[in-house]
């Protein structure tokens, strides 16, 4: 990592942001799952190995089946958690570079936005539901906020997201490293960012179409 580089954590990502590079990968936290699915794969090929002879025909091949297909993609997994970027915004080249994910694995097809046809950043209020918060009933509300490339077609693309405890301590700041990672992508891609979430708790309310001047 370049000394100057400044990282900002954000939900299952880090942000990495250079005076030429903005990368935001997935965070180490996001090992847990391809490493669990390659010692299932792994494990599934040993137990094989020993009792290929105790098995029947369709339950080995049956677990044959399932080795051959969880083993390769965890490890492609492993390999892409480890150096590979979800996000990559590239000063050089002037474009932004989309990971399509795949299997919760950041593996798929790449998405390339070119500067010229981004039209905004946006900083909006990102509704929690079951999938974020995986069904669990929590103690204490959630504050989230996303990062959004608006293109000039109009689509969106979501850039990450930060999530925090609705806390009064702690709102102000989840807030600030979304607006941070915002402002950094719109200073290396000249375009400007909107702020359409509210800071009610933190007792300062942001107009809903506050845009930043371009860099």
């Amino acid at each position: 990592m370049p000394a100057q580089a400044r990282v900002v954590p954000l939900d299952r990502r880090i942000c990495i942001i250079t005076p030429d590079r903005i990368d935001i990968r997935p965070s180490r936290a996001g090992l847990l799952g391809p490493l669990l699915g390659l010692a299932l794969g792994v494990g599934l090929l040993i137990a094989l190995a020993f009792n290929m002879d105790r098995l029947p025909v369709a339950g080995a091949a049956g677990l044959l089946l399932v080795a051959i297909v969880i083993t390769p993609l965890a490890g492609m997994g492993l390999v892409y958690s480890l150096f590979g970027s979800h996000v990559v915004f590239d000063k050089a080249k002037q474009s932004g570079r989309f990971q399509q994910g795949l299997l919760g694995l950041g593996l798929g097809t790449v998405e390339l936005v070119p500067f010229w046809k981004i039209d905004r950043l946006e900083v909006a209020d990102y509704e929690l539901g079951e999938r974020e918060t995986r069904g669990v009933a929590l103690p204490f509300e959630l504050r989230a906020w996303e990062i959004v490339l608006v293109k000039t077609s109009g689509k969106r693309l979501s850039v990450g997201q930060v999530i925090v405890p609705e806390r009064e301590e702690l709102v102000q700041e989840g807030f600030e490293r979304a607006l941070r990672v915002a402002e950094a992508i719109g200073e290396l891609t000249g375009k400007p960012v909107r702020i359409t979430a509210a800071l009610e708790e933190a007792g300062e309310a942001v107009p809903a179409e506050d845009a930043r001047p371009e860099a």
